[in-house]
């Protein structure tokens, strides 16, 4: 129980994931798009297992500079 708990505490807060697919019915765009965006740098995230994970705070940043 302890060692989980710092484990949670470790993980900075705030910090979520959105799919691919949520992305891509978010902006209206196909999923290549999306992973077109990842390849080129410009979404980051993770890839767990077969899927990717992309961090929020990276699409927030690039709607920003886009025009979305």
């Amino acid at each position: 129980m302890k060692n989980r708990d710092a484990k949670r505490e470790a993980a900075p807060l705030g910090r979520k994931f959105v799919s691919i697919q949520t992305l891509a019915r978010r902006w209206n765009v196909s999923d290549s798009t999306v992973k077109r965006l990842i390849d080129e740098g410009e979404l980051t995230g993770i890839k767990v297992r077969r899927s990717h994970k992309i961090r929020l705070d990276s699409v927030l940043e690039y709607e920003s500079r886009s025009s979305f």
